[in-house]
């Protein structure tokens, strides 16, 4: 009796057990199914409380915030639509959702939709090259035989080096037509077409004028009927100056750029000569619009005539070297955030803006800042809303090193630029990057979805390096000469010296002088590339310069003569020789980083 009793005490202990965890079982389907039914954004927030979240971010970065508009869409349903900040601290303007913001480079997003829906009408096709549907010798510069195609415009790998002067203007007089300014802005092809990503504003801009010559109609024109007339995008322009919306031209005057930490940029109404490449203007709200029309939750396809179409603009166009991963989709860069998504970021003189959607789940985002370079809302609340991404590559070499990005300069003053774009790597450095080209332990190239980097030599850094130690030397010379020459003319009747400036003299103070004036006029030169001051502009300090290089050829063959004709004397042969090693290093320095052209 006493086994019975404690056989049924177990029996009665596990019927208890099993009954509780039927009873745990039964409460936590229906709360793991109300969990699967909230809709949350690819970093988890529930759309319910986006809102909300969003508020915080705002609040929590305020402080170096001027204005941002933010625009969250899911299943082409508005989730957010919000405007914080000042569109104009002088003026105490707010902004709102109808203030309207500069694109910049996601003005492209609206060049590779305009090219799909010609590919779809059969007008083109992404892989015949691009002479077929460009004018006879259209192109002068190109350095290679292979074929340039529209999908090397969207991979930007058709090989061109990036150009700084005559893309931006101050002043909207100085615009021409899509097809000359591409002609008059031609740069050299450096590299072979699919070589490498080099991201490129000309690449886009011919890609825009493509359209306009198969589709017979202006650039804007085309766009304003294809894209922003089915999408009720009244409040957006790619117009050059926007005079086909006067009402976007209205607000554009209405905002303006600052700095990241809220300095008003003095000149931030700027004009693209490669409009089709960031001239967009318009509010975050009609943007959204853009980025539904590439999510349809039915079959009401706005842009294009079949859903097959769009599937093809929206997959994976290029991997990353070696790999299977998918780098671009038609225009679009793709991103490992939580979860995969195809973004375009763009930036001008003033603005910044940010347009990510992951068509998995029909959700997008659109941000858009009156502040250059700004990246607490265009990189920080985007990682916010789709979870930050993160990569890491194993990499062989043993040591880091400095490396270019493709999209560089090469030739004419501005290369300089490229090189402040210069950076040194560790090896760890190069693991985070999205992917790694090695070739029997030598890094070939480093990538991220916008841009390869490039491994410059030991032998090159040398060489910058040493031409500016040699700039500095020719500085220091040349102030040496004019400040003992000052010396000498406020001391030359006190003892009896002959007056300074005669004879070979009088050439030995000029050189110095114009060297002098050489560091001015080019420091003025940099200042006002930097103004957006067309080349025209510029040509006169690129001529002094190259007047002082043929000065100081001079300067040396009379320096040679007369040392060869007569005797001076020690000091002064020194100094003599100094001022021409100062007129060498200046002109090799002029010839060197091509500050003539």
């Amino acid at each position: 009796m006493k086994i019975k009793r404690r056989h049924h005490g177990l029996i009665k202990m596990i019927a208890c057990i099993l009954s509780l965890l039927f009873f745990i079982m039964t409460c936590a389907v229906p709360a793991r199914a109300e969990v699967d039914r909230v809709e949350t954004t690819p970093s988890r927030i529930a759309l319910s409380s986006l809102e909300e979240t969003i508020d915080s971010y705002v609040a929590t970065n305020q402080k170096n915030t001027a204005a941002v508009s933010v625009v969250a869409i899911k299943n082409g349903v508005t989730i957010v639509n919000k405007a914080y900040g000042y569109a104009d601290f002088e003026q105490q303007n707010k902004a709102d959702t109808s203030t309207v913001f500069e694109w910049g480079s996601t003005s492209k997003l609206l060049v590779w939709a305009s090219v799909m829906q010609l590919v779809e009408q059969g007008k083109l096709d992404l892989d015949t090259d691009i002479h077929e549907y460009l004018p006879e010798g259209f192109l002068k510069k190109l350095e290679y035989d292979a074929p340039i195609t529209l999908m090397n415009l969207m991979h930007h790998n058709a090989g061109w080096e990036d150009r700084l002067i005559d893309l931006w203007y101050s002043s909207e007089s100085d615009i021409v037509e899509l097809g000359e300014a591409l002609q008059k802005f031609e740069p050299r092809q450096i590299d072979k077409p699919g070589s490498v990503v080099a991201y490129s504003n000309y690449g886009t801009a011919m890609a825009a004028y493509i359209v306009e010559v198969q589709s017979g109609q202006p650039f804007y024109k085309y766009v304003s009927e294809h894209i922003f007339n089915p999408l009720n995008m009244k409040d957006t322009s790619i117009h050059p100056s926007q005079y086909d919306n006067l009402h976007v031209l209205k607000r554009r005057n209405e905002i303006q750029g600052y700095t990241t930490s809220l300095k008003l940029i003095p000149k931030n109404r700027a004009y693209i000569s490669l409009y089709p490449a960031g001239g967009a203007i318009g509010t975050a709200e009609d943007a959204a619009k853009f980025l539904a029309a590439l999510m349809p939750v039915d079959h009401s396809n706005l842009l294009f005539a079949n859903k097959e179409t769009l599937d093809e603009m929206l997959s994976p166009s290029l991997n990353y070297d070696g790999t299977s991963n998918p780098r671009i989709a038609h225009g679009f860069f793709e991103v490992e955030y939580w979860v995969p998504a195809l973004e375009h970021a763009g930036s001008t003189a003033g603005f910044t803006s940010k347009f990510v959607i992951d068509p998995e789940s029909n959700f997008g985002l659109v941000v858009m800042t009156n502040q250059s370079n700004e990246m607490a809302y265009s990189v920080g609340l985007v990682q916010k809303v789709f979870g930050s991404s993160f990569s890491t590559n194993s990499v062989t070499s043993e040591r880091g090193g400095y490396y270019l990005p493709a999209r560089r300069v090469v030739s004419g003053f501005t290369k300089a630029y490229s090189m402040l774009s210069l950076q040194k790597y560790t090896t760890f450095d190069l693991s985070n990057f999205a992917n790694v080209v090695e070739r029997n332990g030598t890094i070939e190239k480093v990538s991220v979805p916008y841009n390869d980097f490039l491994p410059v030599s030991n032998l090159t850094i040398n060489l910058i390096k040493a031409s500016f130690i040699a700039l500095a030397v020719a500085i220091l010379l040349s102030l040496r000469a004019i400040i003992g020459y000052f010396i000498r003319l406020s001391k030359y009747k006190l003892k009896n010296w002959e007056r300074p400036g005669t004879g070979f003299d009088k050439y030995h103070i000029a050189i110095n002088i114009t060297s002098v004036a050489l560091i001015l006029n080019t420091i003025l030169l940099f200042m006002r590339a930097l103004g957006f001051s067309p080349y025209s502009s510029l040509r006169i300090h690129l001529i002094f310069n190259l007047v002082y290089v043929l000065l100081a050829a001079a300067y040396l063959v009379l320096l040679f003569y007369k040392l060869l004709k007569r005797n001076y004397s020690k000091k002064q042969t020194v100094v003599y020789i100094m001022s021409g090693m100062s007129a060498f290093l200046f002109a090799a320095f002029i010839m060197g980083w091509d500050l003539y052209f």
